[in-house]
């Protein structure tokens, strides 16, 4: 995965992130499966860290009226894919029990489709670099 727009998983993340304070308000826990995220809204931006654990491996501000990524912190996470594929299962199962699945699966739909372009910019070094490790 690469922290920019064109990337399906950034933008499955993207997706979490809006769909997060729902999920909690509808008592559906998406860390149980291991992803943890935090957000933090900023004027016009939205902060969003994520992460395995309590320590993020990614951190982003996003504005989307304008459509500007600022990447954070990028550091290599392995399993990424499997986390949060595990998490999006369990995030559309629950919603699904719950009487939700069609707005949740809209905004997970929404995420699969090409992106409009977005203007990026790195607050750390190495910012867009792959969060996954190198494979051989």
């Amino acid at each position: 995965m690469r922290a920019e727009t064109s990337d399906v998983v950034f933008r499955l993340l993207l997706a979490l992130g809006e769909l997060w304070d729902g999920l909690q308000r509808a008592n559906i826990d998406a860390t149980r499966k291991g992803l943890h995220l935090s957000k933090q809204y900023l004027g016009g931006y939205v902060r969003i860290s994520v992460g395995p654990g309590s320590r993020p491996r990614l951190a982003f501000e996003w504005n989307e009226s304008t459509r500007h990524l600022r990447v954070l912190r990028a550091e290599s996470w392995p399993g990424l894919e499997a986390t949060l594929s595990a998490t999006v299962a369990y995030v559309r199962e629950q919603a699904r029990l719950r009487g939700i699945a069609e707005a949740v699966d809209a905004v997970l739909v929404r995420a699969c489709r090409e992106p409009l372009r977005a203007k990026v910019t790195s607050a750390a070094a190495h910012a867009a670099r792959s969060l996954a490790p190198e494979r051989a």
